[in-house]
């Protein structure tokens, strides 16, 4: 097991993500060509589908899950999306970010529910929980990290679209962002072992569960989303540890897990009797890519690829991601229709102002806005009228930044 110590710093079912289009017709931002299909090991990203999307998605969990220096994983060297868009509203780096911080979703869910404008704002500490299970103490905290790769990152910076005004003028040329094929990004929700019942450290960790001591606090990777632009409206898998202390409503809040390529069975309803081992194939995978041994305990929630309808809506959420930290319940998660509402007008109104409860077919972006492609990250562009933006560089970290540290 692996201890990291880090600096706290979030995230959005939601911390930051996307949509393809939709209205009246437009043009596109020209995105970079896609790279060949890659042939390497279990520690290289694929750059095209690699047979289903849960075989892709599991390929990209371990990719982004291999050792890197530093004592990281390789997500943790990626960009966080609070980093790489500046409060100035002025191209250009800022000032470094904390590592955790709470969700933007949550708060603007929560806003929504008291009949606020619903904002996405950068957030600098974690928030409390939306949906707790019945074995955290009164007021348990959860805290959210979103890192982008490095493929996302430049086709952000090489647009301008880290500032609000470089977003604004691609709306009024028309023109929906379409990012890159191979961009990845990951998001990861982390709980205090301090706030469960009873509590744990990094030194007795659950089983089957990565931790991280981070700012002196030992934490545990309770959920992971990943989005993935192999497929036009991206892949969207979620991914959780099997135990019962973490993860008591794994597969549970939002009904059974799928998982045809990596699980046996490929079927479960969580609880005591809803462990599944690793398919020959993912055990191979993961361990030529040399994982630390928690991961082997991860599963899959299940993938998302395609729209539905009102009536029969494709659903994905996560117990921990959407469930306890937004408090989201059965019925009322999709990834991909909810990521498809990130949107901007082409006076710089962003478009979480028309989220509300998304689930079902596509979201058709009204005449005078364009389509971001899922990302919600960028409805973090200053300065605009969502969130609170200043005339200098983000101040420092109240804390110095550490370093991940394993034992």
């Amino acid at each position: 097991m692996r201890v990291r110590l880090v600096v706290l710093v979030l995230a959005v079912a939601a911390g930051t993500l996307w949509l393809a289009g939709g209205g009246a017709p437009q043009s596109v931002a020209a995105a970079p060509p896609a790279a060949a299909p890659s042939v390497a090991g279990p520690c290289t990203f694929p750059t095209s589908m690699v047979g289903s999307p849960a075989e892709t998605a599991w390929r990209i969990f371990v990719a982004a899950n291999c050792p890197a220096p530093g004592n990281q994983m390789v997500w943790e060297t990626w960009i966080e999306q609070n980093a790489l868009y500046p409060a100035s509203g002025v191209a250009g780096p800022g000032a470094k970010a904390k590592r955790l911080h709470g969700s933007p979703l949550f708060h603007a869910t929560m806003a929504r529910k008291k009949g606020l404008t619903a904002e996405l704002n950068p957030s600098s500490d974690c928030n409390p929980m939306g949906g707790p299970p019945a074995n955290v103490v009164k007021g348990a905290t959860i805290c959210e990290e979103v890192h982008i790769n490095p493929s996302a990152q430049s086709y952000i910076s090489g647009q301008g679209y880290e500032v609000r005004s470089g977003q604004t003028k691609a709306a009024q040329a028309g023109a929906h962002i379409q990012f890159p094929p191979i961009a990845i990004e990951v998001k990861v929700d982390w709980v205090p072992g301090t706030d469960f019942q009873p509590p744990f450290t990094c030194a007795n960790p659950p089983k089957g569960v990565h931790v991280e001591t981070i700012d002196g606090v030992c934490y545990a990777m309770a959920g992971m989303h990943i989005a993935s632009k192999l497929e036009p409206n991206w892949i969207w898998a979620t991914f959780e540890p099997q135990n019962l202390q973490t993860n008591p409503n794994r597969c549970i809040t939002f009904g059974p897990c799928h998982d045809a390529w990596g699980s046996i069975p490929a079927v479960s309803n969580g609880g005591a009797g809803g462990f599944t081992k690793l398919t020959p194939a993912l055990q191979t995978w993961m361990t030529n890519a040399h994982l630390a041994p928690e991961f082997f305990n991860y599963r899959m929630d299940g993938t998302q690829t395609q729209f539905g309808t009102t009536a029969h809506p494709t659903l994905l959420g996560n117990s921990v991601i959407e469930g306890e930290n937004v408090g989201m319940t059965k019925g009322t998660a999709s990834c991909i229709t909810c990521h498809s509402v990130s949107s901007i007008e082409n006076n710089g109104t962003d478009g979480i102002t028309k989220i509300n409860n998304q689930v079902g077919p596509e979201y058709v972006v009204p005449a005078g806005w364009i389509a971001r492609d899922f990302v919600w990250s960028l409805a973090l562009a200053c300065p605009g009228g969502i969130q609170t933006c200043t005339s200098s560089a983000p101040a420092p970290t109240k804390k110095p930044q550490g370093k991940p540290k394993r034992r």
